[in-house]
């Protein structure tokens, strides 16, 4: 059995999340991938506050002390961009694999952070930072690697859809289904990055370098959030057969990348229209494949530990099989010189392909 020392930097929702399902998984993990993890060293914010399942004398509020010596793979889910970027440009800098949940580090970072890996030949592992559970990452990374995408339209953040769902379903107020969001763990303190469409955004820059092998700038995307929908406008919405979403989208034309945050009516039958409360789904098409549909919970700590999870046993399992010069295919995918620039989407060109739908126009 391989026992694997982890360098988790945060202890948060979701790093907390990791420590428990650690915990809960050991047994199926030692049978199915033969490997056992341990914490090495834990980077938290505050010292006085107790973890549930971690050892206190792991703990540490110094990020020049957070990756130690004796470890084997570091887990970023401190959030934000520092000090999450120098500590993992020194763990990869240093031959350490490193999995991170954190779509704001590399929708600002991620080409410099994945030449840094390829340069090393380490793994980079982030199916945490986009949609929670639904492994779309590795299925964009891997999956499709071999056809041509040509759109990637998605429902990308929980906490819009939880208030939407429940102003459109309940009749809530704005400002009551926020705080009913907050309440059941869903959205943050000060949510404004996911009600505005940033959160939206980063992923969305995510999954576009891995659709079309560019990095934009997040910058270079149309951003409009909900702040001004309402129950009424909801309800007129759905009177006409429509339904009210928060879409991201990313297609490719012949001037180069489309990106667009915003709120769009969709059909009833479209396949987004049906993603309410905590789910996320991302519409792939490709042309070779058509169109697929990924779904499940998008926010909250399991969905996200899980995804988390997933990517340490590939990193450590790619790590053992092929040697401390393994390069990912991602790596190498995702690392160009330079970055793309993005044309802000129009409204006549966000559709969906099908042809079915088209589409008017955190703590540590």
């Amino acid at each position: 059995m391989r026992h694997v020392r982890i360098a988790l930097l945060g202890c948060g929702t979701v790093g907390g999340g990791l420590v428990r399902l650690l915990e809960q998984s050991r047994a199926r993990l030692a049978s199915s991938h033969d490997v056992e993890f341990s914490l090495a060293r834990v980077l938290v914010r505050d010292l006085a506050r107790t973890r549930e399942g971690v050892d206190r004398g792991l703990l540490t509020a110094r990020a020049d002390w957070a990756i130690p010596e004796r470890c084997d793979v570091v887990v970023e889910l401190v959030g934000g961009i520092e000090p999450a970027r120098t500590l993992v440009r020194r763990a990869l800098e240093r031959g350490l694999p490193v999995v991170t949940a954190n779509k704001a580090l590399l929708a600002r970072h991620g080409a410099e952070l994945f030449a840094a890996a390829a340069a090393r030949g380490v793994p980079l592992g982030f199916e945490g930072s986009v949609c929670g559970g639904v492994p779309v990452v590795r299925a964009l990374r891997d999956g499709l690697a071999g056809d041509r995408i040509e759109s990637v339209t998605g429902v990308l953040n929980g906490t819009c859809n939880v208030v939407m769902t429940l102003m459109d379903r309940d009749g809530a107020t704005f400002e009551a289904a926020l705080r009913a969001a907050q309440e059941a763990g869903f959205a943050e303190a000060d949510p404004s990055l996911d009600i505005d469409g940033w959160d939206a955004a980063q992923k969305l820059v995510v999954l576009s370098a891995l659709a079309f092998g560019e990095w934009t700038s997040v910058s270079d995307v149309r951003v409009r959030g909900i702040r001004g929908v309402t129950p009424e406008r909801l309800a007129e919405t759905r009177s006409r057969g429509r339904a009210l979403r928060l879409v991201a989208t990313a297609e490719r034309h012949s001037g180069g990348l489309a990106l667009a945050v915003e709120p769009r009516e969709l059909p009833l039958d479209h396949p987004l229209a049906a993603v309410s409360m905590e789910q996320n789904a991302v519409l792939v098409y490709g042309d070779t494949v058509g169109e697929l549909l990924f779904r499940g919970r998008g926010a909250g700590a399991g969905p996200t530990a899980t995804a988390v999870l997933a990517d340490l046993c590939e990193v450590v399992g790619a790590r053992r099989l092929a040697g401390p010069r393994h390069e990912r295919p991602a790596a190498r995918a995702l690392a160009p010189t330079s970055r793309a620039r993005a044309r802000p989407a129009s409204r006549s060109r966000a559709r969906s392909r099908s042809g079915r739908a088209a589409l008017p126009r955190r703590g540590w």
